[in-house]
């Protein structure tokens, strides 16, 4: 996902009360153009914080989508962290909270299911889908050497002939009903040389 432009001297250390509706307008265009700043999404929450009356569910729901959107960031967290505790119980944002823990505990299948029960929220965001696939695909690299097509297909929730065309723009293929990931720094069998210091008059002593 691109970053964003607007540059970081337009907001930081910046605290004034129009700036809020420029942050607002920011994220609209992060949902549209499918990019992310993150530092000025987190300014805008904390901005909510001092001008409560500038505050509104809209614009938190929009920073949390483009959050999960980027959850290997750690983003999720630290915008939930600057959200006021009486919009925690929002529909939405309770939505949003449990699309962000199921995929964090790899449960893909009911995660889309999820999803699809949230599609007006998450809708609005162009290329959700896709960057929630790269996500799990990144989890998957780092965790497998290879993984079955069947539980593949469940976990991007794609067709078989989507996930072959979507697995050919990554550089991979299927064979034998498997898939074979790049080896990495995470999955790369390693051989381990251990130096025994240990002399023979050492073991004579306990005996």
């Amino acid at each position: 996902m691109k970053k964003a432009q607007m540059s970081p001297a337009t907001y930081a250390n910046v605290f004034e009360p129009n700036l809020v509706d420029k942050l607002d307008d920011y994220v609209n265009q992060q949902l549209k153009d499918n990019t992310f700043d993150l530092e000025a999404n987190l300014h805008l929450l904390r901005l909510y914080q001092i001008f409560h009356d500038k505050a509104n569910i809209d614009g938190i729901r929009k920073v949390l989508l483009k959050a999960l959107m980027n959850l290997k960031e750690n983003a999720f967290t630290l915008a939930l962290y600057l959200i006021p505790e009486k919009y925690h119980s929002d529909p939405s944002v309770e939505a949003l909270s449990q699309l962000a823990k199921l995929l964090e505990c790899a449960q893909y299948d009911e995660f889309w299911k999820q999803a699809d029960v949230s599609k007006d929220i998450v809708q609005v965001a162009t290329g959700f889908n896709h960057a929630v696939r790269d996500f799990i695909l990144d989890i998957l690299l780092i965790t497998y050497r290879q993984v079955d097509m069947n539980f593949l297909v469940e976990a991007l929730n794609l067709k078989e002939t989507e996930l072959k065309t979507y697995l050919q723009m990554k550089g991979m293929k299927s064979e034998g009903g498997y898939v074979h990931f790049p080896e990495n720094q995470f999955t790369a069998l390693k051989c381990r040389t251990i130096q025994q210091n240990v002399h023979f008059d050492q073991i004579a002593k306990i005996f």
